[in-house]
């Protein structure tokens, strides 16, 4: 990989965070060489370089934070890499929409789906904890693990996104129109837009089915159910299947069919 710049680029992140994850693609797609600081929850204020939430991206001196601002400067930064969006123009507009749809609807849903209602959410919630305690740096205490299902969903910024979420259909039903109505923005395809290569979107996206699915959350095979979906799924693969991985072998169960 060639960087175009002989600065360390670094990703703060945890392994779990949606939005993080839009950037690792971000990442993975332009070619860059960058490595992962997987952040402790319990150390979020002393391991940041900014601000209080993940992604940051430092490179050199240089800090940004907020998934889809990070990729606009990524591509300001490495012009010459693989593009997220065109520079200008309707498209680039039509492509920007499609993410806020990601953003504002389809990562919110993930936030509702994942841990899920009943039993789900127990096991979800325990599966969450044990990602983060073999990724985050210094691993989690004991207790923090077990009450994690618990916890989880009183953290403010959850809670304000599974609100977003709640369309008032059971978490499945909900899910599953989320599919749909991703399939809708993805048409004809073979990517979003009608591009022939993926762009911002598409890697924004692409996170938010394949991460449940290969650490083996359950409701996370609910994705087998839309042929479209698999087949752009593994489609966008041989551009963000690359290192460092999306998400550690350690702590995947499966791989995407």
């Amino acid at each position: 990989m060639n960087t175009g710049s002989k600065r360390l680029i670094r990703l703060y992140t945890y392994a779990m965070s949606p939005f993080a994850a839009k950037v690792h693609c971000f990442l993975l797609y332009k070619g860059l060489d960058f490595e992962c600081f997987y952040i402790n929850p319990l150390r979020v204020k002393q391991d940041l370089p900014v601000g209080r939430q993940i992604p940051v991206v430092r490179i050199g001196d240089e800090c940004r934070a907020d998934s889809t601002p990070i990729g606009l400067w990524l591509d300001e930064r490495f012009p010459d890499q693989p593009r997220l969006l065109p520079a200008e123009g309707p498209e680039r507009e039509r492509l920007l929409a499609i993410d806020t749809w990601v953003s504002n609807c389809l990562i919110p849903g993930s936030f509702r789906s994942y841990p899920g209602d009943g039993i789900d959410h127990i096991l979800n919630g325990w599966k969450l904890s044990r990602v983060m305690a073999n990724t985050a740096q210094g691993g989690l205490p004991l207790w923090l693990r077990a009450a994690w299902p618990l916890l989880i969903t009183r953290v403010g910024f959850v809670r304000r996104l599974v609100a977003m979420a709640d369309d008032g259909l059971p978490v499945r039903e909900s899910k599953l129109k989320l599919y749909d109505e991703f399939l809708a923005h993805l048409g004809d395809g073979p990517f979003l837009g009608g591009r022939d290569e993926p762009s911002l979107p598409d890697l924004a996206a692409y996170p938010q089915f394949a991460l449940y699915y290969i650490t083996g959350f359950r409701g996370g095979e609910d994705i087998l159910e839309r042929s479209a979906l698999m087949e752009w799924l593994g489609r966008m693969r041989p551009y963000v299947d690359r290192n460092p991985p999306l998400m550690p072998a350690a702590v995947c169960t499966r791989d995407l069919p």
